[in-house]
């Protein structure tokens, strides 16, 4: 923890920080835009994660997984590539993931009902 000063900082002092944060070595923001994606990648990249939503939505299950998996493979290139935008990467994973297991788990035909029920309407 800091102490406070005992006496207040004199005008050269104040003067000698204020100079020394002006120089400071600091990345150039070039460099800190080329960690980030670029808005329109990004955008594209939503738009595709919420495609597979709208399809597995919609019951179009093979089209869905084909469009969760290439946005989960998309989306971890950029998590490794691309630090400043884990945040994205991070939120389309979840999505991606979910339309995965949810488009796999009902393209499977084991959870429909079969044609003939020996137990009837009534279900006992």
């Amino acid at each position: 923890m800091t102490t406070l000063p005992e006496q207040k900082q004199g005008v050269d002092e104040l003067n000698e920080l204020r100079m020394r944060n002006a120089f400071a070595v600091r990345p150039p923001v070039q460099e800190i835009r080329s960690l980030a994606l670029h808005p329109a990648m990004l955008v594209a990249l939503y738009i595709l994660c919420f495609t597979g939503v709208g399809l597995a939505v919609g019951g179009i299950y093979r089209a869905s997984l084909i469009c969760g998996g290439c946005s989960l493979l998309i989306t971890l290139l950029i998590y490794w590539r691309k630090p400043r935008t884990r945040h994205h990467a991070s939120i389309i994973v979840i999505i991606s993931l979910l339309v995965l297991v949810f488009g796999t788990v009902y393209h499977r035909k084991h959870l429909e009902a079969p044609d003939y029920d020996p137990q009837g309407p009534i279900g006992y």
